[in-house]
């Protein structure tokens, strides 16, 4: 996304990168390119005509695959995300377990999210997908969402053979076979289980993860951190595409056009790392469920080259938002103390677009979606008729252009409860013109004259627990090195004895308590990674850099990062802990079970780490 501040109901515009003017062309060049195009539509036709309703979905998968490969182009790791080829159902192979399948809606296309973490090879395929459907204008959008369709299964989707579309499972959410072996929210908890979990362990312990990107400990199996040249090309590069197909900011695609439709995330549940690259297309719409975190500190890893490290510095600045005056406490919240981020937090800093409530609004997207004008109809001005023979008439500028994407985006905002555009628009601009009793009506307006639907809605009171403790500690993010941060979190947490019980102390010993809390997630992270990311984060806040540039140091430093011997990322691979997330074991037991977090870390302390193995993974 740029850092232009553009109105929310309109499609972001995309860009296009490195795109050149072609000169000096072979006319016969031309009538060549021409035939084999011919060509190719004919056997097209051809093969589409032999299709019958009666073969398998598989069947049809698998002509549909051909086809597409003989017409496009399309690489192999393509075909690892299936697409449905017709409108009801289609079956998944029960030889293959798919991260993730796209089926249409009508004219929308809707990407299931089936697995939190995806294949290299998957992560390639999506990027292509993403990147075909953004630019085929007979659709009018892309949603990407995990299946909340199976909430009372935690998300799981390891059975379902359908993938039908949320709009269509009403009355009947749960598609999943496995209703009975569901996660902690499955139909037999009855209403006692349910209460003792929410005490003990919070709301959000049934929620799905919906995607870290990749398995870090399967790339470790699949001994890319041995070989750097696969590691860039099978892993790192397929994340920079995924993340520039799903901002729309690629040059070009297989038929040499640009992103035209939005991508719309929907994401109900946790999401980490490079599985914010899913994030970061025209709309990021966020449930009350929807949460951030940045965990790849502790597995000895930095940011992903998913431009993290643009866009931390600059939360807030996209839409002018309150937070962008405390940006930099937010990004080192986010990035060393591994600040979980909900949906507040999110829209808050313009990381997420909007605020859609309960995920069941997923249901009125679609069906809004699939009933909208595809990216090519939506004009306002029909094309004037020609006859036969006669020239076409220069009917000046393109008045259609300006209403493309607009209904798709007027479609979000009535979905919408807040968006980062507006999210403090009422309760700042017009606090002294509202009645000072019910702060509802505007001071010069009988308030029985105002129907229901007039009335101001005060979005000012909107909290933002990320804002309010980068604010907090402000002074904290003026320290020039981790370590320094560490040792004024630590100060401030020392007081809190002093504090506790004394009267009228009590947001004090908070205080101390909140920065307690920051400075041992930071201990638990790797050294060398927090020092890594703090000088990607210096390095990015540059008034010079671009999204770009970022993306290629990310991409370096994680590179370096992975491929050191008997480096952070190898010692906790090898020692099979894992990141301290906690699940449930089952439907039936009330037993939490928690990653082990690794602590045998090369530098026992930040203050170990120097500046030369800084620079040595981050480049000079």
């Amino acid at each position: 996304r740029t850092s232009i501040p553009t109105p929310l109901h309109q499609h972001r515009p995309t860009t296009t990168c490195g795109s050149r003017r072609r000169t000096n062309i072979n006319p016969i060049d031309i009538t060549r390119h021409n035939n084999i195009i011919m060509a190719s539509m004919e056997a097209y036709r051809k093969a589409a005509s032999k299709l019958s309703p009666r073969l398998s979905p598989a069947t049809l998968s698998k002509i549909g695959n051909d086809m597409e490969q003989a017409l496009t182009g399309a690489p192999s790791s393509a075909f690892s995300i299936p697409e449905s080829v017709r409108r009801d159902p289609f079956a998944l192979s029960k030889d293959s377990d798919p991260g993730a399948v796209i089926r249409s809606i009508g004219t929308s296309r809707r990407v299931f999210l089936l697995h939190s973490a995806l294949s290299p090879v998957e992560i390639d395929g999506l990027a292509y997908r993403l990147r075909a459907l953004s630019s085929n204008d007979a659709i009018n959008s892309v949603v990407v969402a995990n299946p909340l369709e199976d909430a009372d299964c935690d998300g799981d989707m390891s059975e379902n053979e359908t993938c039908m579309p949320s709009f269509m499972e009403e009355g009947e959410i749960v598609t999943s076979i496995r209703t009975e072996m569901g996660g902690p929210w499955g139909k037999n908890r009855d209403n006692f289980e349910k209460s003792i979990l929410d005490e003990e362990y919070g709301e959000g312990l049934g929620m799905p993860y919906v995607s870290s990107g990749y398995d870090a400990k399967k790339i470790y199996e699949m001994g890319l951190h041995k070989d750097p040249a696969a590691l860039e090309r099978e892993l790192m590069q397929p994340l920079v595409n995924l993340s520039e197909a799903v901002r729309g900011s690629f040059a070009e695609t297989s038929d040499n056009t640009r992103s035209k439709v939005p991508v719309i995330s929907v994401t109900n549940g946790l999401t980490t790392d490079a599985g914010y690259a899913l994030l970061s297309g025209s709309y990021a719409l966020a449930t009350q469920n929807t949460s951030f975190r940045i965990l790849n500190p502790l597995r000895g890893l930095a940011f992903d080259p998913v431009g993290l490290s643009y866009l931390l510095p600059r939360v807030g600045f996209e839409f002018g938002q309150a937070s962008a005056e405390h940006s930099k406490g937010c990004a080192l919240l986010l990035a060393l103390a591994g600040f979980e981020a909900n949906a507040t937090d999110l829209v808050s800093t313009g990381l997420a677009t909007h605020y859609i409530g309960g995920p069941y609004k997923l249901n009125m997207l679609e069906r809004g979606l699939s009933e909208l004008n595809s990216w090519e109809c939506q004009s306002l001005q029909p094309k004037p008729k020609r006859l036969y023979g006669q020239e076409n008439r220069d009917m000046g500028p393109d008045i259609n252009q300006q209403y493309k994407n607009v209904a798709v985006g007027n479609l979000i905002q009535y979905l919408t409860e807040y968006d980062a555009a507006g999210a403090d628009e009422y309760g700042c601009y017009l606090k002294s013109e509202l009645d000072d009793e019910h702060q509802l009506f505007l001071k010069d307006k009988d308030p029985s004259l105002t129907l229901a639907e007039e009335r101001i809605q005060m979005y000012g009171e909107v909290i933002s627990p990320l804002v309010i403790w980068a604010a907090t500690f402000g002074g904290v993010w003026q320290e020039d090195s981790v370590h320094g941060m560490m040792e004024r979190l630590r100060e401030i947490a020392a007081k809190k004895t002093e504090y506790q019980g004394r009267a009228g102390y009590e947001e004090d010993a908070m205080v101390a308590d909140q920065a307690e809390y920051f400075v041992t997630s930071m201990e638990q992270r790797s050294p060398l990674a927090l020092s890594v990311m703090h000088e990607l984060l210096l390095r990015s806040s540059s008034p010079g850099e671009t999204l770009k540039s970022c993306m290629e140091r990310e991409k370096a430093s994680q590179m370096r990062l992975f491929t050191k011997a008997d480096g952070d990322y190898a010692r906790w691979a090898q020692s099979g802990q894992g990141v301290g997330l906690v699940g449930m074991q089952g439907c039936s037991s009330l037993i939490r079970v928690k990653d082990g977090v690794f602590d045998g870390w090369n530098h026992k302390s930040v203050k170990e780490v120097t500046d030369d193995e800084v620079k040595e993974i981050v480049g000079i």
